[in-house]
């Protein structure tokens, strides 16, 4: 005979869950966060602005994000200690320090960081801290975008109007200027008038905003 017999299931009540229904963990610290703006957003980047040049030590430097791929991230150096100018445009490979993955501060490409530990015989260092952003777009995880371009084709492949249409409205979701690119224009001369006038009637400014390209001019 078990010592736990299983109870019987004549003699349980009938459970009525309450709406709504608790949140999980997760998502209850970030419902917790946002109702407290001084909790930071475990994306964000740092509120402190690029240090000046004096203040950097022989081996800090701070630069651009211009790459990352697996656990490092190729950064170009833009200022350096007095004394260090000739290494300012240097490619760093730099690691992300583990201080910034436990507080889950994602380091992007555009960010602008202070870079420390560097060996600058070896192009080597480590990623401290991530400046203040301008801006950021999710997909592509971008920082520091002043203007984004959404390029298709008249040709080979001609634009799919649902396609189209939602990265319109993501481009349009970022806050951030964007610009309409059309190329192969080439191919199908007899179709940029018709195209142009059809992104008119959505509203947008075509001398502003729409552009028609070509290889061959």
């Amino acid at each position: 005979m078990p010592l736990f017999p299983p109870p019987s299931t004549a003699t349980l009540p009938h459970l009525r869950l309450p709406l709504p229904l608790p949140l999980p963990q997760s998502l209850r610290l970030l419902h917790r966060a946002s109702r407290h703006p001084r909790l930071p957003p475990a994306v964000s980047a740092a509120s402190l602005p690029l240090p000046p040049p004096d203040a950097l030590l022989p081996n800090q430097a701070t630069g651009l994000v211009a790459a990352s791929q697996a656990n490092f991230m190729r950064v170009i150096v833009s200022s350096t200690a007095p004394g260090l100018e000739q290494h300012q445009g240097t490619d760093l490979l730099c690691l992300v320090r583990a201080l910034l993955k436990k507080i889950r501060r994602r380091v992007l490409v555009g960010d602008r960081v202070l870079v420390g530990a560097v060996d600058w015989t070896d192009r080597r260092g480590m990623i401290e801290d991530v400046f203040e952003r301008r801006s950021e777009v999710v997909d592509p995880p971008v920082a520091n975008v002043d203007r984004l371009v959404v390029l298709f084709s008249l040709d080979q492949p001609q634009p799919e109007p649902a396609t189209l249409t939602r990265f319109l409205v993501e481009a349009e979701s970022t806050g951030i200027p964007f610009v309409l690119a059309f190329n192969k224009v080439e191919l199908v001369d007899d179709q940029v008038y018709s195209v142009g006038a059809r992104i008119g009637s959505l509203g947008y400014q075509q001398d502003i905003f729409l552009f028609f390209i070509s290889i061959l001019s």
